[in-house]
């Protein structure tokens, strides 16, 4: 009775030496392949491939070109912080690069786009137009204020570590540019603290200013205080001087009340003298008269008595003429002296009383005029003290003026919109396949050959009694393959059940992945079938590590050039590659993943067939023994 696979009565008791030395072997292999390509997976990012495209739009402030889409393209490719430069920066170089950072490549939309969906390109980096323009509006208003970003696409046949990788390369790359944005922000700020200082420092020079001049004010003020006090004073002697005058002027009245009467008197006696002047001068014009009829009389006997008597009426008549005339005067001089001296008196006194209060009213008017120049200087300090206040104050408002233009002022929105947009200037958005899109296809693809290499265990590589038949090595071959090949269609299908669960494909989708599974399984089947048929136990192994190098790179691509070399070589590649089409619905790549699989089954079933045809031939002690296992 034959022992069913994998129970406790299959297998050989005795192991030969080359079964030994591959037990031993295996564990070593399989350790040795991880830890070389895995034990330092972020050490080795020069081994990932990726992309850029640099559509920013260079712009300028304050005269000067600022290119920050160029200079980041700069930052990534050298794996180190940007730098800010003018216009006349020089290209992002594109030297070797380093183990610390991904090998970029400086391309165009249109073949960012064909390699990372070709997995050329394991992430592609996208830089806007406006990312310059967005990265320096934090110069602007604040409601201008956006973040800058970028976008960081992964590809769909990227290794199942490359998004974080790609995050992580990025990220620091952000980091180092949001530093510098950041500083540059803060520099503008201190830059305008420094602003606002001088500016209120003008002010405060304008403030003591105002205080000078409010001090010559106070002077000018206490000065013409004084010289008010002094203009009072001389008002008051003049209030004084004023009333003298006027008490002069009431006696002089008084005293002028009794002329009337005195002038009646003065007519009336000048009236008597009058008369009396008019008779003697009757008298003597009557003597002159009889005098001259005597002379007439006398001189009628010229001689010497006629000419005297002539001579002494004329003497007579000139007398008469004087003694009239000066009476006329005398009389008119006598009654003007008794006027004058009756109203002198009187007259004298109240010229005296004016003169007094004349001279009191003079020295008050002197007064006056000395408080008035007191008043008139206090006036001018007033007025350059004020002058002075008036420049500080306009220096003073000035200072302010431009020290409020200098201290923005925002609405909450503002302050929310530049609290996000300074403390991270720059965001990167992750466009990375939906989850399981990377790992479920790889893990899948790992079961399925760790299942098809379970089976090759569990059965007969090459059929025991069909090779001493007549039939022939191929139909022989065809009927084995086609044990294998249903059992991996029915692994395939249970994996694609299983993967539906972190999937969540639509139906019709889910049927081409699970299609696409089941090929895979078969394919898987028939060519650990082919290894074990061809090489025996050495092709088990070479399956075993095949599985471990497939795993390895589907894990990272950060693995040696060699390993992923070889991944590339194992049916695992296309198969990956189909599954991975088949969970994205990208048909192309399913039919060359198929098509690549569909290769690899031709060549399991060739190694089937190269097996089973060597097997053919046996020799005598060979089929002495069969016989005797039969019977």
């Amino acid at each position: 009775m034959r022992p069913s696979p994998f129970s406790a009565r299959s297998g050989s008791e005795r192991v030969g030496t080359v079964g030994i030395l591959g037990l031993l072997l295996l564990p070593l292999a399989i350790a040795g392949l991880l830890t070389w390509a895995l034990w330092a997976p972020t050490t080795n990012l020069d081994r990932v491939s990726a992309a850029i495209v640099n559509d920013d739009v260079p712009v300028t402030v304050n005269g000067t070109s600022v290119p920050l889409g160029r200079q980041f393209a700069a930052g990534l490719i050298a794996g180190s912080p940007p730098t800010s430069s003018a216009a006349g920066d020089t290209p992002p170089s594109t030297s070797e690069p380093s183990a610390s950072n991904f090998d970029w490549t400086l391309t165009n939309d249109k073949e960012a786009t064909e390699g990372l969906a070709s997995g050329r390109y394991e992430a592609v980096v996208t830089i806007p137009k406006s990312f310059s323009a967005d990265a320096t509006s934090l110069s602007g208003p604040a409601a201008n204020a956006h973040q800058a970003k970028f976008t960081v696409e992964t590809s769909p046949a990227a290794a199942f570590a490359d998004p974080a990788l790609s995050a992580a390369v990025t990220t620091a790359a952000t980091a180092a540019l949001n530093r510098q944005l950041t500083s540059q922000y803060l520099s503008n700020v201190y830059a305008g603290f420094n602003s606002i200082n001088q500016q209120i420092g003008q002010a405060a020079s304008g403030a003591a200013s105002v205080s000078s001049g409010a001090a010559a004010v106070s002077s000018g003020a206490q000065s013409l205080a004084s010289g008010a006090s002094s203009l009072a004073s001389g008002l008051q002697s003049l209030d004084a001087g004023a009333g003298a005058l006027s008490s002069g002027l009431g006696t002089l009245d008084s005293r002028s009340q009794s002329l009337p009467g005195q002038t009646a008197q003065l007519a009336q006696g000048a009236a008597g003298v009058a008369a009396a002047t008019d008779e003697v001068a009757s008298a003597i014009d009557g003597a002159t008269a009889s005098l001259s009829q005597v002379v007439a009389q006398v001189c009628l006997t010229p001689g010497p008595i006629c000419t005297a008597a002539t001579n002494a009426l004329a003497r007579l008549q000139n007398a008469d003429q004087a003694a009239a005339r000066l009476a006329g005067g005398a009389d008119a001089v006598a009654a003007g002296n008794r006027q004058l001296a009756a109203a002198m008196a009187p007259l004298v006194a109240a010229i005296g009383d004016s003169a007094a209060g004349a001279a009191e009213l003079a020295a008050g008017a002197a007064q006056a005029d000395s408080g008035a120049a007191s008043v008139s200087s206090g006036a001018t300090d007033l007025a350059g003290g004020a002058a002075q206040v008036d420049s500080g104050a306009a220096q003073l408002a000035a200072g302010l003026a431009q020290a409020v233009d200098q201290i923005p002022t925002y609405t909450e929105s503002d302050i929310t919109t530049l609290s996000a947009v300074a403390s991270q200037p720059v965001l990167a958005t992750q466009k990375t396949p939906a989850p399981g899109l990377q790992s479920v296809p790889l893990f899948a693809t790992i079961a399925l050959w760790f299942g098809a290499l379970a089976t090759a265990l569990a059965r007969k590589a090459v059929p025991t009694r069909p090779l001493l038949t007549t039939e022939s090595s191929v139909t022989i071959a065809l009927r084995s393959a086609l044990i294998g090949v249903l059992i991996g269609l029915a692994q395939g299908l249970l994996v694609a059940s299983v993967v539906q669960i972190g999937l969540g494909m639509r139906p019709d989708q889910w049927l081409g992945f699970a299609a696409l599974a089941m090929v895979t399984g078969a394919v898987f089947a028939v060519f650990n079938q082919g290894l074990a048929a061809a090489f025996g136990s050495v092709g088990r192994l070479i399956a075993v590590l095949i599985g471990i190098i497939a795993l390895g790179a589907g894990l990272t691509s950060t693995v040696p050039p060699v390993f992923e070399s070889l991944a590339g070589l194992f049916p695992t590649a296309p198969a990956l590659a189909m599954l991975r089409a088949g969970a994205t619905g990208e048909a192309g790549g399913a039919w060359s993943g198929l098509g690549g699989a569909l290769v690899f089954c031709v060549i399991g079933w060739a190694l089937l067939l190269a097996g089973v045809a060597s097997r053919r031939g046996v020799r005598a002690l060979d089929l002495v023994s069969r016989r005797a296992l039969t019977t």
